[in-house]
Formats: structure tokens, C-alpha cells, sequence
């Protein structure tokens, strides 16, 4: 049974949605003034290109890249 692109959709919005709201609570922030920031960084791009299958991995190892993307400016 194939995974649909509705499907991906709705876990990579889920998994993002995780990852800010940690974020935001690890960094004292909101997670709506937070959202914008990761979505326009690297990390969020990769979650959507179909190629990575990053949607596959958990919200730590994406939590992992976007702070390491943070790190490196």
C-alpha cells in the first residue's frame, strides 16, 4: 500500500509543528513567532523535498538539524 502525498503532508506539518513548539519552549520564545524562522531555514526545505525522505525521521533528529543549521549561520 502506497503512502499518498496527503499522507506525507500531514506528518511533515506534524513533525514541524512538533519540532517548533519544543523549540520555542527550549528557547523561552512563542512558537508562532518561531514558525516563520524554521520554515524558511534549510531544514524545513529538506523536510519537503520527496528525494531526502527526511518526513521519515523522528522530531529529535530534525530538532538536531535545524539547531546544527543554527549553529553554522
Amino acid at each position: 500500500m502506497a503512502v499518498t502525498q496527503e499522507r506525507i503532508d500531514a506528518a511533515i506539518d506534524m513533525l514541524i509543528s512538533m519540532v517548533v513548539m519544543d523549540l520555542a519552549h527550549e528557547q523561552g520564545r512563542s512558537a508562532t513567532e518561531l514558525m516563520p524562522e524554521f520554515l524558511s531555514s534549510r531544514t524545513a526545505r529538506q523536510l519537503y523535498d520527496e528525494e531526502q525522505k527526511l518526513w521519515c525521521e523522528g522530531p529529535a533528529y530534525i530538532e538536531e538539524m535545524y539547531k546544527k543549521e543554527m549553529q553554522e549561520g
